[in-house]
């Protein structure tokens, strides 16, 4: 079986039959379409329909990854102005950017 080359139409076969019952709607649908009765369902077409599929009515929150959110505490506190800037404030910034990363 190693190095045989297997033709894509039966590559498409092996893999509708291969799906679980929970993909049985999907693979009838397809087996019914147009470019699977005219043997022009392409391997890479039948993935890309599949993953669709897969994420649209499988799997619905697997494509919305939780994404952590950052909220930083805030003053209403006004500063004085200080015409001798030591360079503290770019300390400041500094430690603050170094904290984000």
């Amino acid at each position: 079986m190693l190095g045989k080359k297997y033709p894509e139409r039966e590559i498409v076969v092996k893999i509708l039959r291969s799906l679980t019952l929970e993909w049985n709607s999907k693979a009838n649908a397809i087996v019914e379409g147009v470019h699977y009765q005219n043997e022009t369902l392409t391997y890479d077409q039948l993935r890309g329909n599949l993953l669709t599929y897969q994420m649209t009515i499988l799997d619905p929150q697997s494509g919305d990854t939780k994404k952590k959110s950052l909220a930083l505490k805030s003053s209403s506190q006004e500063e004085e102005s200080d015409d001798n800037n030591d360079g503290g404030e770019d300390k400041d910034l500094a430690l603050l950017m170094k904290q984000f990363n």
